[in-house]
C-alpha cells in the first residue's frame, strides 16, 4: 500500500530535477536528412549552445553505412572556417526557429568509417538542402539534395513537471478511493 511518504519523496525527487542549475545552456535537437531520390539518410542529434552546433551524432544509412564521431570545431571567430581538406566553408551554426535550419556553409562532420574525409550538410533554400562527402584523392564521391527536419529534444525538466503532474493525479485518485471506502465501510 502507498503512504504519503512516498509521494513526497517522488515530489521531491522532481522538485530537484526541475530546478536544478543549467551547465552550458545546451539544446538537443533531432535531425533527420532524407535526399530526394531516398538513397542516402542521416539521422541523429544536434547539440546546439546559443545557435552553435558544439557536438552532433548519428548515422548515415543507404548509400553508404557509416557512424558521425565529430563535429569539425568552426575556428573562423566571424564567418566561415574551411574544412581541413580544404573541400568546404562551413560556420556550424543552427537556427531553429527558421527554415533553412542551417545556411550555405551547414555543419562540417567525421565519419569513423572515411578517415581524412568529411561531410558537409548545409542549406541551400527552404526545403532543399545538400549533404556532400569529400574523400581524400577521390574528390566528392556523394552528393545528394533532399529535406532536413529538425525538432528539438524535451529538457529534463519537462519531464519532471510530467512526473510530478502524474505523481499527484495518482495521489488525488488514491486519497478519493480510500476516502471513497471509509464512507462505505461507515454505512
Amino acid at each position: 500500500m502507498l503512504k504519503l511518504s512516498d509521494f513526497r519523496f517522488a515530489a521531491i525527487a522532481a522538485a530537484m530535477l526541475l530546478f536544478a542549475p543549467a551547465g552550458a545552456e545546451a539544446t538537443v535537437y533531432n535531425y533527420d536528412f532524407t535526399s530526394t531520390d531516398g538513397l542516402l539518410n542521416a539521422e541523429g542529434a544536434f547539440t546546439v549552445t546559443g545557435d552553435e552546433i558544439t557536438g552532433v551524432t548519428g548515422a548515415l544509412s543507404g548509400l553508404v553505412t557509416q557512424t558521425i564521431n565529430a563535429i569539425a570545431p568552426s575556428t573562423a571567430l566571424y564567418g566561415y572556417s574551411t574544412s581541413p581538406d580544404g573541400a568546404f566553408y562551413y560556420d556550424n551554426v543552427l537556427s531553429a526557429a527558421a527554415n533553412p535550419y542551417l545556411d550555405i556553409g551547414g555543419v562540417l562532420f567525421t565519419t569513423t568509417q572515411n578517415p581524412g574525409g568529411y561531410w558537409n550538410l548545409w542549406g541551400n533554400s527552404p526545403g532543399n538542402y545538400s549533404l556532400f562527402e569529400s574523400a581524400p584523392g577521390r574528390g566528392y564521391p556523394i552528393q545528394e539534395s533532399g529535406n532536413l527536419t529538425v525538432s528539438a529534444v524535451p529538457e529534463p525538466s519537462t519531464w519532471a513537471m510530467l512526473l510530478l503532474g502524474f505523481a499527484g493525479l495518482g495521489f488525488a485518485g488514491y486519497r478519493r478511493a480510500k476516502s471513497g471506502i471509509s464512507a462505505f465501510a461507515a454505512a
